[in-house]
């Protein structure tokens, strides 16, 4: 068989594929629905973290239903916030980004060690995780 009646054939079996994939409702093409899943508790994951002074962590939030099943989270209605176990010393911290995105980076300020609280809140659920910088 020459090339350009293997290459044909490819061509054809790869059309074949593509267009049972696209028929058959395969989800991965389609745009999550997020408003259509009800949220019934979100996590912060990890749910506890040490980190070294002068490093940067990420958290990721995710979303679950009713049955514990996870769920697509929409990152334009995703908040993030922390805390720190001085409440006397302000923002100590920085969070990047505070909001529209799954996943932040936690940075601790410069010589503040401790017990920091960083939450996540997204359609009116919310969830923390402890980070302990040393």
């Amino acid at each position: 068989m020459n090339f350009k009646r293997k290459l044909i054939i490819l061509m054809g079996a790869l059309g074949i594929f593509l267009l049972l994939i696209l028929s058959s409702g395969c989800s991965s093409f389609i745009i999550p629905d997020y408003d259509s899943a009800t949220v019934n508790y979100i996590k912060v994951i990890p749910a506890w973290a040490t980190v070294k002074m002068y490093t940067s962590k990420t958290f990721t939030v995710k979303a679950y239903d009713s049955e514990g099943y996870s769920i697509s989270v929409d990152p334009s209605k995703v908040y993030w916030s922390c805390s720190y176990q001085c409440l006397a010393c302000g923002t100590v911290w920085t969070l990047n980004p505070e909001s529209g995105s799954i996943t932040t980076s936690f940075t601790p300020g410069p010589k503040y060690y401790g017990l920091y609280h960083i939450k996540a809140t997204y359609k009116g659920k919310t969830a923390d995780s402890q980070i302990n910088v040393y």
